[in-house]
């Protein structure tokens, strides 16, 4: 008797199995079948020039973002519809099933990742710190005295960084949208420092370049400070569209694709008057 329920416990552990190993695939190829049904790919943005915005004169959108959409698209063998959003229903919107991913500049925080699942960074943002040329200052360290004063903009993480990562600095806010402003006052020697993201700096380096030499940058892009990567997010319980967008993502990361593509972007942009 014992050897019968022994032989009918196995056979129920084997059935849950076999079970499971039928039901999970199915359901993580749910979404791409999904998708490729439809024949779309539908994907929520948010406006963020020139990682994705409509053209103003088409009204259609373009940018970094855009393109690497299309590419998954094409890779689909699905049309893309892109869904406008705003940074405050971005989420929301994708939990509500408007889209299928979102696909912007979206930061992956911890904060977020509790709601959505997040790919594999496709790049990083963060900070340079830039000082005036002719105040001799070397070293990141050196910024940390109450003989420095940073500037940035009022409001905004250029203003609260210093205060967090240099506590003994002085830091002035300036109430204005103009970036060549405040970093005007760090080339001018009216400041000493200032924080400035690589996207800023290379849009100021083709519009004022006459400001930006007279700028010393102490961090190259490989050791921003304050970096955190920019990552498309997906529903939880999606595992084969995520592992496609992070196949996706490290092709392109790999071979230098995304950089390129950045570049290309923000070159056009600062070319915009």
């Amino acid at each position: 008797m014992k050897s019968l329920l022994h032989r009918l416990g196995l056979i129920r552990v084997l059935l849950v199995m076999a079970l499971a190993w039928i039901t999970v695939p199915a359901m993580a190829d749910d979404m791409i079948k999904e998708i490729k049904d439809r024949g779309v790919f539908r994907v929520g943005m948010a406006e963020s020039p020139p990682w994705q915005a409509p053209n103003p004169t088409t009204g259609q959108y373009e940018g970094f973002n855009v393109d690497m959409a299309n590419q998954l698209a094409k890779i689909l063998g699905v049309e893309l519809e892109i869904v406008p959003a705003t940074w405050a229903t971005l989420i929301p919107g994708l939990e509500a099933k408007q889209y299928d991913i979102v696909c912007a500049n979206l930061f992956a925080t911890p904060e977020r990742a509790v709601v959505v699942d997040f790919t594999e960074p496709y790049d990083t943002y963060g900070f340079h710190l830039v000082t005036n040329a002719k105040k001799g200052i070397t070293s990141i360290e050196a910024l940390n005295s109450p003989d420095v004063t940073f500037v940035g903009q009022s409001g905004t993480v250029e203003e609260s960084y210093p205060k967090e990562l240099f506590p003994k600095a002085n830091v002035r806010g300036i109430v204005t949208n103009d970036i060549a402003a405040w970093i005007g006052e760090v080339a001018s020697g009216q400041a000493d420092a200032a924080f400035l993201d690589p996207g800023t700096l290379m849009l100021l380096k083709t519009r004022n370049p006459a400001l930006t030499e007279r700028l010393t940058i102490l961090n190259k892009e490989d050791a921003l400070v304050k970096p955190v990567g920019l990552a498309y997010a997906v529903r939880p319980g999606d595992p084969h569209l995520l592992n496609f967008l992070n196949t996706f993502i490290r092709n392109a990361v790999r071979n230098g694709d995304n950089v390129k593509l950045r570049d290309k972007w923000f070159a056009q942009l600062a070319k915009q008057k």
